[in-house]
């Protein structure tokens, strides 16, 4: 009997574990989020990204609260919209470091984990 108990507590433990480790992190602190994408849009030079995070924990004003920025004049544009739109459509996490003090939470890099 103590045999089954212990197969069912590590069938328990490797269960919570598989789960824990699936969920998704999303959190924003003052200078990055990082988070699955939800909304991607340009509009008047500049593309906006939102994220499942928190865009208000940034040391700059998030537009609607809620996006940071790219201006479409930044010089890796192509290769940062190509980056956005693969994590979005793999649903794929994505870190957004933010121009310290820009006033428009301007993104610096990104990168993209599966």
């Amino acid at each position: 009997m103590k045999r089954n108990k212990w197969i069912v507590l590590m069938l328990g433990f490797g269960l919570a574990t598989l789960l824990i480790t699936n969920i998704a992190y999303s959190a924003c602190n003052d200078t990055m989020c990082i988070g699955k994408i939800t909304r991607v849009y340009i509009s008047g030079g500049t593309l906006y990204i939102a994220t499942d995070g928190d865009e208000t924990a940034l040391k700059c004003t998030a537009p609607a609260n809620k996006y940071v920025t790219i201006p479409t004049s930044d010089p890796m544009l192509d290769e940062k919209y190509a980056t956005l739109l693969t994590a979005m459509s793999l649903g794929n996490t994505v870190g957004l470091r933010i121009i310290d003090n820009d006033p428009n939470c301007a993104v610096s890099y990104l990168y993209m984990d599966n």
